[in-house]
């Protein structure tokens, strides 16, 4: 125990989960703070992914515009960050899915090719490689 390593391991350690609760604590308060202080006409965001611009707030309700004419109300908390006016939209979910999406079509493309009804095995339905592939997506339904 008297150690002076053991010591000097002991104090790092304990400085650097006080240097990470401290920088923790200060993303909350930045965090409630951002909430406390909306104002009419900021964009925001929901953590649902929502965007509208606040047009309201009483007390802990803010009324939200998503598009002309259309309100939505939510509890302050619901809110997760301030959009900058020339932030761009993230369209990194619409890549992924366009994305997706292309290459289920080649597959698709490809496998018209290759189960054009050439199969042996009555049971087996096209466009599946194996029986195994048909069990697993037979028992993901079944979950």
């Amino acid at each position: 125990m008297g150690d002076p390593a053991f010591l000097i391991i002991i104090v790092v350690g304990l400085g650097a989960l006080l240097f990470m609760n401290w920088r923790m604590r200060r993303k909350q308060q930045d965090q409630l703070s951002f909430r406390d202080h909306l104002e009419e006409g900021q964009e925001v965001q929901t953590i649902g992914g929502l965007i509208g611009t606040v047009v309201d707030v009483d007390g802990d309700v803010v009324t939200l515009e998503t598009s002309p004419g259309n309100e939505v109300r939510f509890i302050k908390a619901a809110l997760a960050k301030l959009r900058d006016a020339d932030e761009p939209a993230d369209d990194d979910e619409l890549d992924d899915v366009e994305g997706a999406q292309a290459a289920e079509d080649v597959e698709t493309a490809a496998g018209a090719d290759d189960a054009s009804g050439s199969s042996d095995d009555p049971t087996r339905p096209s466009g599946f490689d194996t029986r195994n592939e048909l069990d697993d997506i037979r028992r993901d339904d079944r979950i």
